[in-house]
């Protein structure tokens, strides 16, 4: 399967359009999408959860909507 590329901007927008509709998670924005140097499972890109305060549900989630991402998006070689 075909990787699309994305900036950093765009898979952060789409991420936060699925996680702001789990309960609890709706206004979690304190996240950055930091690019891999080595790729992991294909992805060159993760998410790093900056919030210490926030549910930790909410950080669950938000690992799994950008595992769920990386299956088709990868980061483009300008974004950071």
């Amino acid at each position: 399967m075909q990787r699309h590329i994305k900036e950093a901007s765009e898979l952060k927008a789409l991420i936060l359009a699925d996680l702001h509709k789990e309960p609890g998670c709706e206004h979690v924005t304190d996240f950055v999408i930091q690019r891999l140097e080595t790729k992991e499972n294909g992805a060159n890109w993760t998410v790093k959860y900056l919030d210490p305060n926030q549910d930790k549900v909410c950080e669950t989630i938000l690992i799994n909507i950008a595992r769920m991402l990386q299956l088709n998006f990868d980061l483009s070689e300008r974004g950071s």
